[in-house]
């Protein structure tokens, strides 16, 4: 019993979240939105919301950790016309039983466990470095 209670009390830092999609919808007023419900592939508890929107001067990607609830709130930009390009690769997807992945890398190490329980002490905003996508089709 004791190494398993040492096992639960390591932590190892990460700089990459995956993200299982599993839902897309999409909102077109007067810019197109992108909006993804996900849950994780390194992470054992929890959700995320993903929303991509079109770019503009401001505008940074970046992940949002509450700390009173199990969610991440993560806002992307794209040009519109790689937004359009992912709309079209979307479009092409046949295979229903493999998932859309999102692997963000991000700027600051987030805690997990070995069996993936994330430590938030406090509300956290990370800048996102990249973002890339594992869009199944056959």
């Amino acid at each position: 019993m004791k190494s398993i209670q040492r096992k639960k009390d390591t932590w190892k830092k990460i700089n990459k979240v995956i993200l299982r999609v599993d839902s897309i919808d999409l909102s077109y007023e007067k810019n197109t939105i992108i909006l993804f419900d996900c849950g994780f592939e390194n992470i054992s508890k929890g959700r995320c919301k993903l929303t991509i929107k079109e770019k503009e001067k401001t505008s940074k990607d970046n992940l949002f950790i509450h700390n009173d609830k199990a969610l991440m709130e993560v806002n992307v930009h794209y040009n519109i016309s790689d937004l359009d390009k992912l709309l079209k690769f979307f479009s092409y997807k046949r295979n229903l039983i493999r998932k859309i992945k999102i692997s963000l890398t991000i700027s600051d190490s987030l805690m997990v466990n070995y069996i993936g329980d994330l430590y938030v002490k406090d509300k956290t905003d990370i800048r996102i470095e990249s973002i890339g996508w594992d869009i199944p089709i056959l």
